[in-house]
C-alpha cells in the first residue's frame, strides 16, 4: 500500500544555511533509494522550517529507508541542525485508501 509521508525540519538557531546545505546534499539519495515514488520540498521562511511531502511505495520501503539513514549517520548530523535536535523529528505516515 503507497505511502505518503510528511517531514517537517524546523532549523536550530543559526542552523538555517547549514540544514539547507545537509537536505541539498542528502535528498539526491533519498530520491534514488528503492520504493521512493517523489519529494517535493517546500519553506515556510518565517519559521526556517523545510517541509518534504514524500510518496513511498510502501510503510515498509520507507521504514527500511529510515534505519538506512539512521545507520549511516544523518541523524547524528541532523541533531544538531534541527530546532529540539532528532528527538523532535516526528514524520507524519499515512496510507493510500481507495475511499
Amino acid at each position: 500500500m503507497k505511502t505518503l509521508v510528511i517531514a517537517e525540519f524546523p532549523a536550530a538557531k543559526g542552523k538555517f544555511e547549514e540544514l539547507e546545505a545537509t537536505l541539498r546534499s542528502a535528498l539526491p539519495d533519498t530520491r534514488a533509494f528503492d520504493g521512493c515514488i517523489s519529494i517535493q520540498t517546500y519553506l515556510y521562511p518565517e519559521t526556517e522550517t523545510f517541509t518534504l511531502i514524500e510518496d513511498w511505495e510502501s510503510p515498509e520501503h520507507y521504514a527500511r529507508y529510515l534505519t538506512w539513514r539512521m545507520e549511516n549517520g544523518l541523524g547524528d548530523l541532523l541533531d544538531n541542525l534541527l530546532d529540539g535536535g532528532i528527538a523532535g523529528f516526528k514524520p507524519r505516515t499515512y496510507l493510500t485508501t481507495d475511499i
